[in-house]
């Protein structure tokens, strides 16, 4: 009898072994034919929803302009008269406006509202192409218009309130007076009495209502420097006349 090696034993048997391996690797496909289908998800589209940012329409914007109000800055040699002339409007409203008692109680530098401005002052520049000497007036101030009463006006009786009231032409100094003179007709401007004021106008006194005589009476006004020399600082601004009975 063959004996059988060790070696072919080891051999034979790892063969058994491989054989086993195979038949249970193999054993869930027997009696079928197809594998087992493997379950797939299926992808699911999800809607996607589109936001669309709008920008809002540019709305212009207009601001409204608020009025200004019309600043004048006083500057020397100027009065109310003057300054409501370049602005086109009228002392009174210039007064109420600032709340002024007095059209003379103004000084250089005062800051005034102008009311019921129609215009601002024009500068006018005139170029000449060659100077040409022009004389120089011999006086600080123009004339000082007058205004009331009007010319030939006539009052009656002692107790009549004779106001004579002149453009008033600058600020005046503390040594600078208006000056008015009053005659009578049968006197004459050499014994004309003087008067001096500050102000812009003058009330004639009632102890000057003419007892006799024929009533009628004289009189101007300018601007003079009351020094131990007086000197006239303005023209005198006309000669009016009127009547007191």
């Amino acid at each position: 009898m063959r004996k059988i090696s060790p070696s072919n034993l080891l051999q034979a048997g790892f063969a058994a072994l491989v054989l086993l391996a195979t038949a249970w690797l193999l054993w869930p496909w027997q009696g079928d034919n197809e594998p087992a289908a493997f379950f797939l998800p299926t992808a699911t589209t999800t809607p996607t929803r589109v936001v669309v940012h709008r920008m809002p329409t540019p709305t212009t914007f207009v601001p409204t302009a608020t009025p200004q109000p019309v600043i004048h800055v006083v500057q020397s040699g100027e009065v109310l008269g003057i300054i409501a002339q370049q602005y086109g409007t009228s002392v009174e409203a210039i007064m109420e406006a600032n709340g002024l008692k007095d059209a003379n109680l103004i000084s250089i530098g005062q800051e005034l509202v102008i009311a019921g401005a129609k215009r601002t002052p024009i500068v006018t520049v005139v170029s000449t192409p060659t100077p040409t000497s022009t004389p120089t007036s011999p006086f600080r101030y123009a004339a000082s218009l007058p205004m009331a009463p009007r010319d030939g006006e006539v009052f009656h009786g002692p107790e009549a309130r004779i106001h004579l009231s002149w453009m008033s032409v600058a600020i005046l100094e503390e040594a600078e007076w208006y000056e008015v003179k009053l005659w009578a007709q049968e006197k004459g401007e050499a014994r004309a009495l003087r008067f001096w004021t500050k102000a812009s106008s003058w009330l004639v006194p009632a102890s000057l209502y003419p007892a006799e005589g024929s009533g009628l009476f004289y009189w101007k006004v300018s601007i003079v420097r009351r020094t131990r020399t007086p000197q006239s600082l303005s023209p005198a601004g006309g000669v009016r006349r009127f009547y007191w009975y």
